[in-house]
């Protein structure tokens, strides 16, 4: 079963969100994935090595090294991964959730 992973929610502008002067807590997981794809390697630097940088890939001709990429991310932290697809409009759909 999928674990239920509660952090600090962030806005579309990846600013913290605060209401009523408190932080605002949300079920995180697709924030997480939205963290590990987009950033790169070296911007957190409690962990250093995590994260994807997805707009390195963009001049490769496939896709499937930006996919493993992904799915690699994701196990590492800590994720179940069932599938990871590139979509012919370039969205990136993923199916991975915590254990």
């Amino acid at each position: 079963m999928a674990r239920q992973m509660m952090d600090v929610a962030l806005s579309e502008t990846e600013d913290i969100s605060i209401s009523n002067g408190d932080f605002v807590a949300v079920e995180s997981t697709a924030q997480h994935q939205r963290q590990l794809i987009l950033n790169n390697k070296g911007d957190f630097k409690q962990n250093p090595n995590s994260c994807v940088g997805a707009f390195d890939y963009l001049d490769d001709d496939t896709h499937a090294d930006l996919m493993r990429a992904i799915s690699i991310e994701f196990t590492k932290d800590g994720m179940d991964v069932v599938s990871v697809q590139l979509t012919p409009d370039g969205i990136i759909k993923t199916d991975a959730y915590y254990k």
